[in-house]
């Protein structure tokens, strides 16, 4: 299993850590903005799912953002797109299918990484070298299994004031749920073994999450867990051992 999987979580720890200490969170909700797609309640898809959601601009200037919550697996996004349906537009997006990668970078190309709870297992470029067929198309795609919270990618795009927009993307999930779920409602709510999993879509300003401040300690003590959490959570995800 690629080496990055296992870097990332600690890596990113040490980024917030460069701003302020924060605890490992406790079932957070998602962030707050204008939310297009919700999947809470819906059947979790175990092949690759087809998606799509709308919007009509009200700026000039919109944020598509994806928010990612899957506490004991991980969920895998593919081939986004987003197009003017009132000027019949090509794909706005640029790496959609995240094709440019870089493989192992939380924030793919062109798209900017936004992780304000802290949530480990943060999601990074994938490609079917990590797991053969991963991808919907092409080799590479989005491996999010942010725990316990949210956490999520952005692109701004250019739009036109009143026109309609329509987004399209593949999502597939590598756990033995049956349904996403916004909260963990099995009483795990801090650990991995919880059941909140979870995508939302928005169109607009970037969604704002507030973090739970905490202290230097509680943060190095967290670091003492980061390999057997990630272990275990490996161990749950059978898709990604395989």
């Amino acid at each position: 299993m690629r080496l990055s999987a296992f870097v990332t979580g600690a890596a990113l720890a040490l980024t917030l850590a460069a701003g302020h200490a924060m605890a490992s969170p406790s079932n957070v909700g998602p962030p707050a903005g204008n939310v297009i797609l919700d999947l809470d309640g819906q059947a979790l898809p175990h092949a690759y799912q087809n998606y799509t959601a709308s919007f009509t601009a009200t700026s000039t200037s919109t944020n598509l953002s994806f928010a990612f919550r899957e506490d004991p697996a991980f969920l895998f996004l593919d081939d986004v797109s987003l197009v003017d349906t009132t000027a019949a537009s090509g794909n706005l997006l640029t790496n959609g299918d995240f094709e440019a990668g870089p493989v192992g970078a939380s924030a793919p190309n062109n798209w900017t990484y936004l992780n304000s709870f802290g949530a480990s297992f943060g999601g990074v470029v994938e490609d079917n070298a990590f797991i053969a067929g991963g991808a919907h198309g092409g080799n590479n795609y989005y491996y999010d299994g942010a725990v316990q919270a949210y956490d999520g990618i952005t692109q701004n795009i250019a739009t036109v004031v009143g026109h309609n927009y329509s987004v399209n993307f593949w999502l597939n999930d590598n756990s033995n749920l049956s349904n996403f779920s916004r909260l963990s409602t099995n009483g795990d709510v801090t650990d991995t073994g919880g059941n909140g999993v979870d995508l939302l879509v928005y169109a607009g300003a970037v969604p704002v999450g507030t973090p739970e401040p905490t202290t230097w300690a509680l943060m190095i003590l967290g670091f003492g867990g980061i390999g057997a959490t990630i272990r275990r959570k490996f161990r749950t995800a059978g898709y990604a051992a395989a």
